[in-house]
């Protein structure tokens, strides 16, 4: 039998299923409606589900727990590991590939911890790659998005989500070429991806990067 690992009840009409990119099952429904409807609804979509599931990219991948002790993920595309410690700040080991964290409120200090970097890295690598580029951009930002790995306003603002941080250098840097030929080419026409490509070449393959791992933008 399916089991859901969320029900959300909400003014609504109908049932449905969704499956997230990490294989978790979310089922809304009625707020009268009972569970048993549900799962005979669950029971008549197994197929599909479990079809979709196989599918998630990320269905074996380990979430973190509130106890973030020993946990690895991907940083600037290496794998990192988290240590807890008594210490008052995160510091970051590179010989060892360790990011130590404090104990108390550890997940929302490595959240802003990621976003410090995110933000002075991504501001240092565009300014380098916008004058190699011979183009202007408004200003840059940081955002939490986990569905757009960055953006171009129509007033040349540049957004990039934190979470490019977990990219390697070279794919990073594809989203940064990326974002400044947009200040260019507000489209994704021919000329841009010749832009793009002009400084660029391996970009299909840092583009297949993003596209296979986007599964880890669901982490933190």
């Amino acid at each position: 039998m399916i089991q859901p690992d969320e029900i959300i009840r909400s003014n609504r009409k109908t049932i449905s299923v969704c499956i997230s990119p990490l294989g978790k099952i979310t089922v809304r429904a009625p707020k009268r409606c009972d569970t048993g409807r549900i799962f005979a609804f669950l029971q008549e979509k197994e197929g599909w589900i479990l079809r979709q599931k196989a599918k998630t990219a990320g269905a074996g991948m380990r979430l973190p727990t509130e106890n973030l002790h020993g946990y690895t993920f991907l940083l600037l595309g290496k794998q990192r590991q988290i240590f807890l410690d008594e210490g008052k700040t995160v510091r970051f080991d590179e010989q060892t590939d360790t990011i130590y964290l404090p104990k108390f409120n550890a997940k929302t200090k490595l959240v802003q911890w990621l976003k410090t970097n995110a933000k002075r890295i991504f501001t240092q690598q565009t300014q380098r790659i916008a004058r190699l580029m011979n183009c202007e951009y408004r200003s840059v930002s940081v955002t939490s998005a986990k569905t757009r790995w960055g953006s171009c306003s129509g007033n040349n603002a540049l957004h990039y989500s934190f979470r490019l941080l977990y990219a390697p250098k070279e794919v990073i840097e594809y989203v940064i070429i990326h974002e400044l030929a947009h200040t260019r080419h507000k489209n994704h026409s021919k000329l841009f991806w010749q832009e793009v490509e002009k400084y660029c070449p391996q970009w299909k393959t840092h583009r297949a990067w993003l596209k296979q791992n986007a599964i880890v933008m669901h982490i933190f």
